[in-house]
């Protein structure tokens, strides 16, 4: 029987972080997300494979806000090989994406292109790059990033807290392992219909009641 903290994802990823091919990608053969990115449970909590494994192969990140960020471009397809991982600022994974025609989108028109999250790296941008660079680099107007630059767009905090890639990862964990809405929302942390419905939006059925019955 295998024991907690050494299931067969997280033994691959100790096997293969010293892998010795630098060139082609190597790609997570387990669970992967709605994004293509592989996803595991260790020790009661759920992680992405590709960040885990920089972890292992490059030490702790040197901050909470620093991503896991792919030099081959290809994280979507489920690429973890160590030698395309590194640490990178948010800004600096951001020019990455745009590099690699990965730029993160949403579906809630101009205005909802960028996350949250994508417009303080874009701020993080303009500190460095004229807006016309960082529009070219994005792929968007030259009038997108300075209505960004002078608050026009995005002036305040959204008040919808989005669903995170983590979040999503551990519904599809929760389903998995035949939990309820009800113990998938406990553990992320909002409310049994909010996990129900992003559930329902990725596709997922729990396989039970919002509720078990207790006897």
């Amino acid at each position: 029987m295998t024991a907690k903290g050494e299931g067969l994802a997280h033994q691959w990823l100790l096997e293969h972080r010293s892998h010795p091919d630098k060139d082609n990608c190597l790609i997570w053969p387990f669970c992967r997300v709605a994004n293509g990115r592989g996803a595991l449970g260790y020790n009661g909590d759920t992680f992405f494979a590709h960040r885990y494994m920089c972890m292992l192969a490059h030490g702790e990140p040197p901050t909470s806000e620093h991503h896991a960020a792919h030099s081959c471009g290809k994280g979507h397809e489920g690429c973890v090989n160590p030698h395309h991982l590194s640490w990178k600022t948010p800004s600096e994974n951001l020019q990455d994406c745009a590099e690699h025609g990965t730029t993160p989108k949403n579906a809630f028109g101009p205005r909802g292109r960028f996350s949250p999250h994508d417009i303080l790296a874009i701020r993080e941008l303009l500190k460095f790059y004229q807006q016309r660079a960082i529009a070219n680099m994005l792929g968007v107007s030259e009038t997108i990033i300075g209505n960004i630059a002078t608050g026009r767009f995005y002036s305040r905090p959204s008040k919808l807290k989005y669903w995170t890639e983590e979040e999503d990862a551990k519904i599809r964990d929760g389903v998995a392992r035949g939990l309820t809405f009800a113990e998938m929302a406990k553990e992320i942390g909002r409310a049994t219909n909010s996990t129900a419905n992003r559930a329902y939006r990725l596709g997922l059925r729990s396989g039970q009641p919002c509720f078990r019955k207790t006897s």
